[in-house]
């Protein structure tokens, strides 16, 4: 018997060749055709021993240790495997193709298992810096949504970015903390915790939630339901985790000092909230919505009552002590620097008031100006009452000029205020300003008439013609009670305060030109009726530039050293 050569083993195809097949196999089904290439079989075989291979790294980012033309060759196979998996499962019916059908979706598990691990991995190390990660999300998400695992993708990529996020706001100290903890804790070193709180939160949203979003639609372009549900489930569970902060600070025991703070978190939850749903198109998720709509109603409450309370303690301010050398009472310092602060939240304000429906606060009127809103009602509502009130205590004052001072010095204070905050300005209008610029001037003319129209009366000529024997005693009775009252006049009013320099200008130019011309025109006219020497500098004590000095020199708070009155 003849040698015969052994016939060599018929080649394997290559994977070109093997894919070629493949493909034309998934057409030929699509088209009516049924007949399985004995290469399929092999084309399953292939994949899975690349997988083998793959899953053989000892390196935890295996997808990262791939050569690009590997990860492009994986990537293709499974999209053809996942093909192939779908377009028999058509065929689901005929049991010729149970154990084809069963060893695809066998290698297509595998491979979106395989891809579920590298997606994990690849989603723990991102940084919005890492591009090729990017890239490679993308090309993984892809994936696995040809591959059906759209739920097991989303669901990973949810529960990575969460747990990331979560460990972001750990590592800037916007842990929870329990309301008891808080509440435990003295108010300046949670003021402290709170202006942190803001920032950090303000921080976090600005840069973390766009960047989150901007990830979202690049890892999945060509689904954009995907981003919007899984970026709505991110920034609700994140979110809601950081106002557990704001919620216990808003439970605080009340007091005035807190309400600055109240309207800082206020606004800062409204403006995080509004920013998560400028980034979403169907809006903020309702259960992160309803979360910060209940906070910013406790704190609404809050900064109403603190509002409310303070509107009281002006009522009950009962103190009976007059200021000395009647200066701006203390009362209305606080009441005007506290409202003047307000009025830089005044919108803010004006919407906790509407939110909160106070129509009773709306509805009543004011003595000055119907009210716009309820805010603005609570605003005249305390001046009125701090007008009233400082009114009352300008009676505890003995000298009737005295209380002329002190209500001109608080009055201006308000105004000033007034005029200074554009808030408090829009807030109490223009009726309530010329209302009360009226008022100082009453005080003005009640001061000068009261002090100065006085002394004006010993320089009337009337009963100073005639005989001359009866005029010069009555003469020197003039000139000795203007003296005397001058003198008491200087020495009680030099101590007494102007603190504001304009209406202290004001208040010595008006004395002074109702007072020296008066006096020079009266000197000039009869004090030639002494006999010069000891009986004219008896009577004549004071030249008219004299006076006039001493009138510059009245309300500068200097002690006077006799003739003091008492209040």
């Amino acid at each position: 018997m003849d040698d015969k050569e052994e016939e060599p083993p018929p080649e394997t195809p290559d994977l070109p060749t093997i894919s070629n097949e493949i493909d034309r196999y998934i057409s030929s089904l699509e088209s009516g055709g049924d007949a399985a290439p004995i290469v399929m079989e092999k084309f399953l075989m292939l994949v899975e021993e690349k997988m083998d291979g793959y899953d053989s790294m000892e390196s935890h980012v295996k997808w990262r240790r791939l050569r690009e033309e590997d990860a492009a060759w994986f990537l293709d196979a499974v999209d053809r495997v996942t093909s192939l998996s779908n377009s028999l499962a058509k065929l689901a019916s005929d049991y010729k193709y149970a154990y084809t059908i069963n060893r695809a979706g066998s290698v297509v598990q595998r491979a979106m298992s395989y891809l579920e691990g590298e997606l994990k991995v690849l989603l723990e190390e991102y940084t919005a810096a890492d591009d090729d990660i990017t890239s490679d999300l993308i090309r993984i998400s892809k994936a696995m949504l040809a591959g059906g695992h759209k739920d097991e993708c989303c669901h990973l990529y949810y529960v990575v970015r969460r747990d990331a996020l979560e460990e972001h706001i750990l590592q800037l100290g916007l842990e929870k903390l329990s309301i008891d903890d808080i509440h435990k804790k003295p108010w300046e070193s949670l003021e402290r915790d709170i202006e942190l709180w803001i920032l950090k939160f303000t921080t976090f949203a600005k840069d973390q939630f766009p960047a989150e979003r901007n990830l979202l639609d690049s890892v999945f372009p060509a689904h954009p339901a995907i981003p919007e549900t899984l970026f709505r489930g991110l920034t609700c569970g994140i979110t809601k985790h950081i106002l557990k902060f704001a919620e216990a600070v808003a439970l605080t025991r009340r007091s005035p000092d807190k309400l600055f703070k109240y309207l800082t978190v206020y606004e800062t939850i409204r403006e995080v909230i509004s920013g998560i749903g400028a980034l979403l198109a169907q809006g903020v998720a309702p259960e992160l919505k309803n979360e910060a709509l209940m906070i910013r109603s406790h704190l609404g409450e809050a900064m109403i009552s603190i509002l409310t309370e303070l509107e009281n303690s002006i009522r009950n301010d009962h103190g009976k002590n007059p200021v000395p050398g009647g200066a701006v009472h203390p009362l209305t310092t606080y009441i005007m620097n506290y409202l003047e602060f307000a009025a830089m939240y005044k919108d803010t304000l004006e919407q906790v008031y509407l939110e909160h429906q106070r129509i009773e606060a709306a509805a009543e009127s004011s003595s000055h100006v119907a009210a716009a809103s309820p805010f603005q009602a609570q605003i005249l509502k305390m001046m009125d009452l701090l007008d009233s009130n400082i009114d009352a205590k300008s009676k505890f004052y003995k000298d009737p000029s005295l209380s002329s001072i002190f209500m001109m010095n608080n009055g201006r204070y308000m105004l000033k205020k007034i005029k200074k905050s554009a808030g408090l300005h829009s807030l109490l209008a223009e009726t309530w300003y010329r209302k009360m610029s009226s008022d100082l001037r009453q005080y003005h003319k009640g001061y000068q008439r009261e002090t100065w129209g006085k002394l004006l009366g010993c320089l009337n000529p009337e009963g100073l013609s005639g005989n001359n024997k009866h005029v010069k005693p009555l003469l020197k009775e003039r000139f000795k009670n203007f003296n005397a009252m001058f003198d008491d006049i200087r020495k009680t009013q030099t101590s007494w305060v102007i603190s504001d320099e304009q209406l202290q200008s004001e208040l010595r130019v008006s004395i002074s030109n109702m007072v020296v011309p008066a006096y020079r025109s009266f000197l000039a006219r009869y004090s030639q009726i002494f006999s010069p020497g000891r009986q004219t500098e008896k009577y004549i004590k004071h030249q008219p530039d004299d006076v006039e000095a001493a009138i510059d020199g009245l309300f500068s708070g200097t002690p006077a050293t006799s003739g003091k009155r008492k209040l």
